[in-house]
């Protein structure tokens, strides 16, 4: 169950779905004694979870998440959009003003 923010560095907790943006993350679980999943997705029967994770508004805007093989989930910023882009949409926002 979600209790708060998945960055570790952010205490909020988790309240409502509507705020923050949240993930679920489909993972197999390793079978013992076998290291890497077969190659070809048919052949792969090896029961699955669904991990869930949440980040706040304030998190959301500025961190994803991702899956690392290695590491499991990972917070990754978000990198910010090209200036142009910028550009473009602050003129949007003086015209809707």
């Amino acid at each position: 169950m979600l209790s708060h923010c998945a960055n570790s560095r952010c205490s909020r907790p988790f309240l409502r779905l509507r705020q923050g943006k949240l993930f679920l993350v489909e993972t197999e679980i390793a079978r013992p004694g076998e290291a890497t999943p077969p190659p070809v997705p048919r052949m792969r029967h090896q029961p699955r979870r669904v991990e869930r994770y949440w980040l706040c508004d304030q998190c959301a805007g500025a961190w994803t998440l991702v899956h690392d093989r290695r590491q499991g989930i990972v917070l990754v910023p978000l990198s910010p959009p090209p200036v142009a882009e910028r550009m473009a949409m602050a003129d949007q926002f003086r015209e809707s003003a």
